[in-house]
C-alpha cells in the first residue's frame, strides 16, 4: 500500500509539475522547433542563392571564352547586382578590374576592387583587392597612395607580396637601396605557393645590385 502511494504521489507531483511550468516547456519546444525551421529554412535560401549566383558566373566565364565582351560584362553587373554578398560576384569584380587594368582604364578597375572592399568580410580577398589597387596606383605614377594601401593591409600573410609592391614603388621613385631593401624582405617572406616569384625577385634584387656596383 505504501509503494502504490508513493506511485500516486509522484503522479501528482508530476501533474503538478507539468501544470506548473506546461506553458513554459511547451513555449520553449515551440520557440526551437521555430528557430529550427527558419535556420533550414535560410540555408535553403543560402544554397539557391548560391546555385544561382554559380550559374550567372558560369554564364559569364562562357562569354568571356567566346570573346564576347558585352555578355560577359552582362552577366558580370547581374552578379554584383543581384547576388552581391556570394563569392562569385566577388569573383566576377576581380575579373572586370583586369580587364579595365589591360585596357588601361585604371578608375574603373580600382573601382571595381573597392566594390570588393565594400562587399567582402574575408581577410584574403580584403588583402588581395588592396594589393592590386596599390598595383594600379602605382602604374597611375601614384606612389604615395601606393604605400598608404598598402599599409591599410591587415593580413600578414601577404607581406611578401606587400614587400614587393612597396619595392617596386621605391624603384619608381629613384630610391634604389630602400627598393632593394623591400625586395629582399619580399623574398624572406614569400609563401611556399608563390615559390614561381621567387625568381622574379631575385632578379630584381640583382639588377639593384649590379647598378650599384657599375656606379661605384
Amino acid at each position: 500500500m505504501t509503494e502504490y502511494m508513493t506511485e500516486q504521489e509522484q503522479i501528482e507531483q508530476l501533474k503538478n509539475w507539468v501544470k506548473q511550468y506546461g506553458l513554459t516547456i511547451i513555449a520553449g519546444i515551440l520557440m526551437a522547433m521555430i528557430m529550427i525551421s527558419g535556420w533550414h529554412a535560410w540555408q535553403r535560401y543560402q544554397n539557391k542563392t548560391l546555385l544561382h549566383a554559380s550559374g550567372v558566373y558560369d554564364e559569364m566565364l562562357s562569354y568571356k571564352t567566346q570573346n564576347n565582351a558585352a555578355g560577359a560584362v552582362l552577366q558580370a553587373n547581374k552578379l554584383l547586382t543581384h547576388y552581391p554578398k556570394t563569392p562569385y560576384a566577388q569573383m566576377a569584380a576581380f575579373l572586370l578590374s583586369r580587364d579595365f587594368v589591360v585596357n588601361k582604364q585604371y578608375p574603373e578597375a580600382i573601382k571595381q576592387l573597392t566594390w570588393v572592399l565594400n562587399h567582402s568580410n574575408n581577410s584574403p580577398i580584403i588583402a588581395i583587392a588592396k594589393i592590386r589597387i596599390a598595383r594600379i596606383q602605382l602604374a597611375q605614377g601614384k606612389p604615395e597612395e601606393v604605400f598608404k594601401t598598402l599599409n591599410s593591409v591587415e593580413d600578414k600573410s601577404f607581406s611578401g607580396m606587400i614587400d614587393e609592391v612597396r619595392g617596386d614603388a621605391y624603384l619608381s621613385m629613384n630610391n634604389s637601396n630602400k627598393a632593394k631593401e623591400a625586395y629582399r624582405l619580399a623574398l624572406q617572406d614569400l609563401p611556399s605557393d608563390e615559390a614561381a616569384r621567387k625568381p622574379i625577385l631575385q632578379m630584381k634584387v640583382d639588377n639593384l645590385a649590379n647598378a650599384s656596383d657599375a656606379i661605384a
